[in-house]
């Protein structure tokens, strides 16, 4: 089946998933508590006929197809953020302080979309179609915990997109290789020795050690890594003192460590700690080096960005599927479930003009057109990768 009837078809039910979207904007929940939204996704799955099981918040449907097959999954997150919509929506959100800021509502949507287009058409292949609507992207991560409770078993491939106001509908884009970045939590907290403002002599002052730590740790990227090479350490906040007459004892400095390259991953992290250690004795201070990992990068797999970039161009055209020049710094833990299959996650333009609202702001908003063009794709991904094996 040609993309673009699929394309016609996704048309058909285009304001199904809008209505799908905008009663899922209303209810925007925090990670692992998407109760409402799960109930929402399983009711409609229910009314489609597709079985499904959860666990805690998470949501696994299956299409079966015209014979046994391999089986693809198609991924979209469901949660929201911790941002207070402005007055004006017709569908604003009902939970205060709360808001699909990042378009996830939009995501399960598509999904939901294509399930539905999906069950219309189990004739056109064979396999099976797996559906997962995961919590907590934003936050503590789902996908880690679905993949270990085997949501990725038997999966042949695996594709999610997220929406990007920096492109107006009708656009996507994507690349090969590192997508997004790896996501470090940094932790540094300095000890030194209390004592009077008057007589610094007798003390060690955490927060003088905290400055020069601050500057000697920026060069653990601008003079140990190519400048080639994406990596970004950032410290977001600092706490320290009591008193303005009072040497500060410890200082807490956290920060986030982001990297394209798993050999730079640890090497950086390596020279965090060396920095960190030698700043600290110094200074006559002791350091505690809390390096948390966090989300891994995505990787995608090039032959399936490949199928991605040929399917869109011809539901797009080619002036409207563009190559990234450079991975995203930004997290995104699909990373777990193309580590698990080759996998392809892409950007779907979705703002009306530019300059537009980014991700994460209050004055995000979504062109709706945006959702029937998603729907299409993700159909025709699962389609064109179970039917090149008939």
């Amino acid at each position: 089946m040609e993309i673009r009837e699929i394309y016609d078809r996704a048309l058909s039910c285009a304001d199904w998933v809008s209505e799908v979207r905008r009663s899922l904007h209303r209810i925007p929940e925090e990670g692992f508590q998407e109760f409402k939204t799960q109930a929402l996704v399983c009711h409609l799955l229910d009314e489609m006929g597709i079985p499904f099981r959860v666990e805690r918040t998470w949501v696994i449907g299956e299409i079966a197809g015209r014979a046994p097959g391999e089986t693809v999954a198609l991924r979209a997150d469901m949660d929201a953020l911790p941002v207070e919509e402005p007055e004006g929506c017709a569908f604003r959100s009902e939970h205060p302080g709360w808001m699909h800021a990042c378009g996830h509502d939009a995501h399960t949507a598509i999904l939901l979309g294509t399930a539905r287009l999906l069950m219309s058409m189990r004739d056109a292949f064979r396999g099976t179609v797996r559906l997962l609507f995961q919590p907590a992207e934003e936050t503590d991560g789902g996908a880690a915990p679905m993949v270990a409770a085997g949501a990725m078993m038997g999966v042949c491939a695996v594709y999610g997109l997220h929406v990007q106001p920096y492109m107006n509908v009708g656009r996507i884009d994507s690349r090969p290789g590192c997508l997004n970045a790896s996501t470090d939590e940094v932790n540094l907290t300095i000890r030194g020795v209390s004592g009077h403002a008057a007589r610094p002599e007798q003390c060690v002052d955490a927060i003088v050690c905290a400055a020069q730590m601050v500057s000697a740790l920026q060069t653990v990227v601008s003079r140990g890594v190519s400048p080639l090479v994406p990596a970004v350490l950032t410290f977001g906040k600092i706490a320290g003192g009591t008193a303005r007459n009072v040497i500060c004892d410890s200082v807490t400095l956290n920060g986030t460590l982001r990297t394209a390259d798993p050999a730079v991953r640890a090497a950086m992290k390596a020279r965090i700690r060396e920095v960190a250690q030698g700043v600290a004795a110094a200074f006559g201070a002791r350091v505690d080096v809390d390096i948390a990992e966090g989300y891994c990068a995505l990787m995608n797999d090039a032959g399936e960005v490949g199928r991605v970039f040929r399917l869109g161009r011809a539901l797009l055209g080619d002036e409207n599927v563009a190559l990234r020049e450079a991975p995203s710094m930004g997290g995104e833990d699909f990373s777990y479930f193309c580590a698990e299959a080759p996998g392809a996650f892409y950007h779907l333009g979705c703002a009306s003009q530019q300059p537009a609202a980014p991700l994460h702001s209050r004055d995000f908003q979504l062109d709706e057109r945006c959702l029937p063009i998603g729907c299409a794709m993700q159909c025709a991904l699962a389609l064109d990768r179970l039917n090149e094996t008939l």
